[in-house]
């Protein structure tokens, strides 16, 4: 076994065998990479560890000289040897002077070539440790250096917390910190003595006001003081103490404050008095508290979502079952001339439909709601998403106010459904909540969207309620403001709304007086490619043109008795559960007009049966309909949005997808 050897090769050609015959019989045992551009080369010097560049003097791309170039812009110590066929004198000469170790001719490379590396390697080996040994040298110096400047600054503060006073002390802590700064008795009725000016921008009291006895414990909060004056307590074992309680601000709101303390002690070792510094931390407290809330919100989305997927299959089989049923009903009733006996039972069958598809429009909203939020941009339906939003919110605007929909055609607009879904559902309850309930007559939301001059997608959100003043709406968009009462709103819904919108390239803007309402309006560019115009729908109730031989694959029994008696009527349907057997029976010959097949199942998902099909039969793959409770993996959302193939969401309209499959057998 030879000699490792990892070299690039700076060639316009693949080396030849007497090139490598050489380094072989020098006893390196060689692997290599070719490149011929400056772009290749940088990417090979960043991904690998290199022994030794060997490079052709000039190439149609590259040349040795820019090769050396890139070699010293990356402060890389390599051996760089120059192997030419053709270049003279006058080259090597340039290559030398360049920076190149060696240079060959590719005719005359004999055994030196092997030699010369060796060499080569040797003395980068060398330059290294030098190197090294430099910067170890250099370190030694810099730590004894800090250790000396360390001690000497020690001795510095010694010197001056034993010379200075109480004033001098203050006045340090003043410049160095950032808290408002006090000094106050240890112990007792914890009696202040001086303040910075600062507490006034903090609490909105004077300094002087803290002199007076018991100003400080009275504006502590009554569940917090106990607990505070028992913690001060430990100043007579610990020098410091850090505590969390609630201050009266002079306008009547209560602050957080972090307030850490430092104890100065007499020559006894008794407490003396306090240096403390005191900081509002309200507004982290409330972030804090948003954190969780989005953390749990994140949580139940995700359950949202599982719940969701879990609700689509047996709902599917309720809806499809019911739409068999009034089928069977209406031609029983037919056929026995009973139309007026059964029409009860078929209206209850009717009204269940409805009610069961009123479940599905739900169970699709909170799919679009819990989504991801690293969800990947595309076209999103604005007026769809808005859809969703309203059903939502319905409960809030129907005791409110009336709802008007005026909606123009748009086009897809470059976003996410969830994250869209999320600012519309938020400028929505805003809207609602802007108005007293108990007058939903008298009151309106209005929900438009249009195309502005330019391509703009405009979607406005308007209220009739009491509308905004310009103090309110110039911080409208700042995190923590809030009109509401508190405990109610945290003041980051309409920021965090801002953040969204502008993420996605478009704006968000506001419109309001008092007395006149609110209209929010949101632009967003259309999605690259998108038309104004919808797509056509597919024609229901299309008739087969022929009877087909369909392939149902699903894991739900339930789900594929119902596609099965769907189906029967017109087509020749063959229904398994296991996608492994349906890829077997493919293999076998068996071919089919349709395969329609559940995209997440056991085992073998419907994304490795169209895998296996595309590389084994092609022609069966293109003919997959997949049905799908639910895309909620990253691997099913990229699969989807990369496949031509269809995809019918559970819970599913019987005709659609009867007209969808009818269409596609020829």
């Amino acid at each position: 076994m030879g000699r490792s050897l990892r070299v690039l090769m700076v060639e316009d050609q693949e080396p030849d065998a007497r090139l490598l015959g050489e380094l072989g019989r020098g006893g390196f045992d060689v692997t290599y990479e070719r490149v011929d551009t400056a772009e290749a080369m940088a990417n090979a010097l960043a991904r690998q560890d290199w022994d030794v560049v060997l490079s052709d003097y000039s190439m149609p791309r590259f040349d040795a000289p820019r090769a050396l170039a890139l070699l010293h812009e990356r402060k890389l110590d390599l051996p760089f040897i120059v192997v030419s066929g053709t270049s003279g004198e006058e080259a090597v000469v340039a290559a030398m002077k360049a920076g190149a170790h060696d240079f060959f001719r590719k005719d005359k490379l004999g055994p030196w070539l092997a030699v010369a590396i060796e060499r080569e390697r040797g003395e980068a080996s060398r330059r290294r440790k030098g190197r090294e040994k430099t910067r170890a040298l250099e370190l030694a110096m810099s730590i004894e250096r800090e250790h000396r400047e360390a001690l000497h600054r020690r001795k510095a503060r010694e010197t001056t917390r034993v010379l200075e006073d109480t004033e001098n002390r203050l006045e340090v802590l003043l410049q160095a910190s950032r808290f408002v700064l006090y000094l106050c008795d240890a112990h007792g009725d914890i009696k202040v003595h001086w303040i910075s000016p600062n507490v006034e921008d903090l609490v909105g009291h004077p300094p002087e006001a803290f002199y007076v006895d018991h100003f400080w414990q009275e504006g502590v909060h009554p569940d917090d003081l106990a607990r505070v004056l028992t913690d001060m307590e430990r100043s007579a074992t610990e020098d410091r103490i850090a505590v969390e309680y609630r201050f009266r601000h002079r306008d009547g709101s209560w602050r957080v404050m972090h307030d850490e303390f430092w104890v100065q002690r007499d020559e006894a070792g008794a407490p003396a008095f306090l240096l403390g510094g005191w900081a509002d931390i309200t507004e982290q407290k409330k972030l804090q508290e948003q954190l969780m809330i989005s953390d749990r919100m994140a949580s139940m989305g995700t359950l949202a979502a599982g719940v969701a997927h879990e609700i689509n299959n047996p709902l599917a089989c309720v809806i499809a079952n019911l739409e068999l049923a009034e089928r069977d009903l209406g031609e029983r009733a037919e056929s026995l001339h009973l139309e007026a006996e059964l029409q009860e039972i078929r209206e209850e069958a009717h009204d269940a439909r409805k009610a069961a598809e009123r479940i599905r429009d739900i169970v699709r909203d909170l799919k679009i709601f819990s989504r991801s939020k690293d969800e990947a941009t595309g076209p999103v339906d604005v007026q769809r998403v808005m859809e969703s939003t309203l059903r939502m919110a319905w409960n809030e605007i129907r005791h409110r106010a009336r709802l008007v929909k005026d909606y123009g055609k748009t086009p897809p607009v470059e976003a996410t459904e969830s994250r869209l879904g999320q600012v519309f559902l938020n400028l929505v309850i805003n809207a609602a909540q802007a108005i007293s309930e108990g007058r939903a007559k008298d009151n309106e939301i209005r929900v438009a969207t249009s195309v502005a001059p330019g391509g703009l997608v405009v979607v406005e959100i308007a209220d009739t309620g009491p509308g905004m003043s310009p103090e309110v709406m110039g911080r409208l968009f700042t995190p923590f403001f809030t009109t509401k009462p508190i405990g109610v709103g945290t003041g980051l819904g309409l920021s965090i709304c801002h953040r969204i919108v502008t993420g996605f390239g478009g704006s968000i803007e506001v419109e309001s007086a008092l007395g006149k309402g609110t209209t929010f309006r949101i632009s967003l560019p259309a999605a690259p490619g998108a038309a104004t115009e919808a797509a056509p729908e597919v024609a229901l109730g299309t008739v087969a043109r022929r009877r087909g031989r369909i392939l149902v694959v699903d894991d739900e029994p339930l789900l594929i008795r119902v596609v099965e008696r769907t189906l029967a009527v017109e087509h020749d349907v063959v229904a398994l559960s296991n996608a492994r057997e349906a890829l077997d029976r493919i293999l076998a010959g068996e071919r089919f007009d349709v395969i329609l097949c559940d995209l997440m199942m056991p085992q073998m998902t419907g994304m490795d049966l169209h895998a296996e099909l595309f590389r084994l039969v092609r022609e069966q793959a293109e003919r997959m309909i997949f049905l799908s409770g639910g895309a909620f993996t990253e691997r099913a959302r990229a699969f989807l949005a990369e496949i031509p193939n269809p995809c019918i969401d559970k819970p599913f309209n019987a005709r659609e997808m009867k007209a969808l499959l009818n269409d596609r057998i020829r």
